[in-house]
């Protein structure tokens, strides 16, 4: 007698591996002296076995737990959620380092240069932090908190 259903599931598998290698010719790989000679044993072994697994599962409604899951779920929004479509396009490029910079376009080959007006190699953290034309104080830390002071400067600085 197999002692838990795991073991249950080994043995069937075995059954059905070696079901697969005795119907295309294959040696069975594993350590049975005798694989089974049809399929059909193998059919009859997993009703046997699978029949157990499944009596005590209760039929469930997906569609109302999901929406029960979704209305009930804490929305969490960024800072800047609600800002107009280019401020916040703009704030994800500064986020994520991938603007429209001297560096970023000559990556994607539009320019041959990527120096910044003020001289430097012009990347989204460069505009930012350093650059004595666009910098914002307090960096790209202070943008990410998108208050009223970083909306303007997006703004001026995306117009």
């Amino acid at each position: 007698m197999l002692s838990s259903e795991c073991d249950r599931w080994y043995l069937l598998l075995a059954i059905i591996v070696c079901c697969i290698n005795s119907t295309f010719g294959m040696t069975p790989s594993l350590n049975m002296r005798r694989p089974a000679s049809s399929c059909a044993a193998a059919i009859v072994l997993i009703l046997l076995f699978s029949s157990t697994l499944w009596l005590d599962l209760q039929p469930v409604d997906i569609k109302s737990r999901w929406r029960h899951n979704w209305k009930s779920a804490q929305v969490v929004r960024q800072p800047g959620f609600d800002l107009p479509r280019q401020q916040w396009s703009l704030l994800n490029r500064f986020c994520t380092e991938q603007g429209h910079c001297g560096a970023c376009r000559r990556k994607w080959r539009l320019t041959d240069t990527d120096l910044c007006p003020c001289g430097e190699t012009q990347t989204m953290s460069h505009i930012v932090k350093s650059c004595p034309l666009t910098k914002l104080n307090g960096g790209l830390s202070r943008l990410h908190s998108a208050d009223e002071d970083d909306v303007s400067w997006l703004t001026r600085y995306g117009s």
